[in-house]
Parts: C-alpha cells; structure tokens; sequence
C-alpha cells in the first residue's frame, strides 16, 4: 500500500470539501458572487494557516525524528575498533542535537515524548557501545595472553625434546635435565589450563556448595600443604588456631581454600629467604575477616589497582620465575566476589603486602 504525506493528504481533503462548499453555495444557497469569492478567499488564509502549522509541529518535528531514528541504528558488522570510535561519536553529536531539540518551545507534548524516547535509547545505545567496545578491547587481549602464556611452556618444551631427539638422550650427564625441565614446562602448562577452565567456569556462572565449616581448620590445612615450599625458602607461617578455633564461617570450603592457597602460595613466593608469612582472623558478630599479610617485595601504588586483571604481573620476568599461571588474583576476586565479599589490599615496596577479606557467619 503507498505511503502519502500528511500534507498532501491534507491538501486534497481541504480542496475536495471547499469544493463541495462552493458548489453547495453556488446551486442550492444562491449566493451572491462576492460572497463566494469572500468565502474562496478566507478558506485559502485557513488552508495555508494549517500548512504552516502542520508543517511546523507535526511534519518537521517528525522529519528530525526520522532522522535521528536512521543515524541510531548500528551496522552488525562494525565491530573494528575505528567504527566503535567513529559509532561513539556520531551518537555523542546526536544525543546533543536531541537534547537541544527537547529544549525547543515549539514541539508539542506528543512530539517531545518521542523526542525524550529517542534520547533515552541514544544513551542506552552509546552505553551498549561503549561496553562492547571495552568487552572487544578485553577479549582481543585475553587471547593475546592466552596465547603468549601457552606458547612459552609448550616452546620450552619442544626445545627440551628436539634437544633429547638430537642425541641428549644418549648422554647420561644432561638427558635427565632436559627430561626434567620438560617435565616442569608440562606441570605450569596444565596449571595455566587449570585456571582458565576455573575462570570460564566463574564467568559462565558456576555452582557453589555453600555450608558451614571451621575456617580455623580449614587455613591449618591449606599451611600444611603449603609448608614444603615455605621450608625450602626459610619462610616462616605464623597463625594461631586456637584464636577462632569453634568459629564457622558461610561458603564453598573448597573454593575459599582455593582463595587461601592462591593468597598464602603467593605471599610466600614473594617474600625473601627468612621472612614471614602472618595469618589472623579478625572475628565480628556477623562476619570473619582473614588477613594475610608477609614481609615481602611488596607492590607499588601504580601497579595495586591492576593486579586482579588477567594475566597482569607486576615483575613479568620475577613472576614468571617463581611459576604461576597470572590467573591466581583474578581466581580469587571471582571466588570472594561470588560469596558476596571483596578483595581488599594494602601493600609497600620493600615491606610487604597485607590481603583481606571477609566471610559470613
């Protein structure tokens, strides 16, 4: 069915009735000549005096609209990172004339309803942009440290083996090194495995089992598991049990021992030979709250904001000297985060770094 314009419309409506009045006035009123052309003549004022005024509220008004409407939409596959930019702005100059056009006396209330419609779905469009855009910039570079992760331990590895292949494995002096190192590259491969299936599984929204267990018990076990490591570097871990030795605490026991072992593994690695590794618990009314705190190298105030991020390492060649897949922090910010809680953290270059937070009861 075609599409006419009001004003066309219009046009032919007011000219089919003014005919149908003159012809009226003209065979059954018998009325003068001058009376009909007085007649002609106000009708035209009127007609004219309506274009105007549909014009001017209805058909402008609408065509902005319309074209607002055509600049909101987003082509599916702009998702470089220049037609983000060049989306961005292009929504930011539109929710300027939009806001410019609600500030206009001359619309109608109809008309300013859909104005303000229009503006409130070029904000929310702008926001879903701007978002998309930082999910993109974040995927691009999560594969890119993917990537980069993975490639060293399995380049490690194929150097060892092509070195064995070569004729090491006959030479009993260095065979058992290269076996060894190839070992090692394998074990932090399937830890860096490890933790991105355990991240996947936090931001597709993995189950908890909560209950109520001993918290005290549960950070004595995680120490013993963890003293080898600490012996080996003279590192010693002070925690007294018995300061919250019948206190329960709300969650997944696994998960938070997870968090523990991430938190306690690390302040161990990077704390210097004969330092020491400090565990409290701090017990309120409703809630418990670990403090994990070591003498270490600490972390400068530049880098504390960016340590939860994936992959992030404050000494890349430290960090990855000391193993770790760059996963743990992120690990256990999604962990505390699932249990309502929040990763706290105060830390000095050259004194140490101290990680807190809180459990239910």
């Amino acid at each position: 069915m075609k599409r006419v314009n009001l004003l066309t419309k219009f046009s032919v409506l007011f000219f089919a009735v003014l005919l149908i009045l003159i012809v009226f006035l003209t065979h059954l009123a018998d009325v003068s000549n001058e009376t009909l052309l007085y007649t002609t003549s106000v009708s035209i004022v009127f007609y004219i005096f309506c274009i105007l005024f549909i014009y001017f509220e209805i058909n402008s008004p609408l065509k902005h609209l319309s074209y607002f409407s055509d600049k909101l939409k987003v082509q599916e596959d702009s998702d470089e990172y220049d037609q983000f930019d060049k989306k961005i702005g292009e929504l930011d100059e539109l929710i300027d004339e939009l806001n410019n056009l609600k500030s206009s006396s001359v619309l109608n209330k109809e008309i300013y309803n859909i104005t303000e419609e229009l503006y409130l779905i070029a904000k929310r469009t702008l926001h879903d942009l701007s978002t998309a855009k930082i999910f993109k910039v974040n995927r691009n570079e999560f594969m890119g440290n993917v990537a980069h992760e993975l490639r060293t331990p399995i380049f490690a590895i194929q150097l060892s083996l092509e070195t064995l292949l070569d004729g090491a494995i006959n030479d009993e002096k260095v065979n058992f090194d290269f076996i060894t190192r190839a070992f090692n590259q394998t074990k932090r491969l399937k830890e860096l495995v490890d933790d991105l299936i355990t991240i996947s599984k936090f931001e597709t929204g993995v189950k908890m089992s909560k209950r109520y267990f001993g918290i005290s018990n549960t950070i004595q076990k995680t120490i013993d598991e963890l003293n080898a490591l600490a012996e080996i570097k003279n590192v010693s871990i002070e925690f007294n049990s018995s300061e919250a030795e019948d206190v329960s605490v709300f969650g997944d026991e696994e998960r938070l021992k997870q968090v523990l072992v991430n938190l306690i593994d690390n302040a161990i690695k990077y704390t210097s030979k004969n330092g020491s590794v400090k565990i409290s618990l701090d017990v309120k009314e409703k809630e418990v709250i670990v403090n994990i705190e070591d003498n270490g190298i600490g972390i400068s105030k530049k880098e504390l904001p960016r340590i939860f991020e994936r992959f992030y390492r404050v000494d890349k060649t430290r960090s990855r000297d000391v193993g770790g897949s760059g996963l743990g922090l992120s690990i256990v910010k999604h962990i505390l985060e699932a249990h309502s809680s929040q990763i706290r953290v105060e830390s000095e270059e050259n004194k140490g770094t101290r990680f807190e937070f809180n459990l239910k009861r």
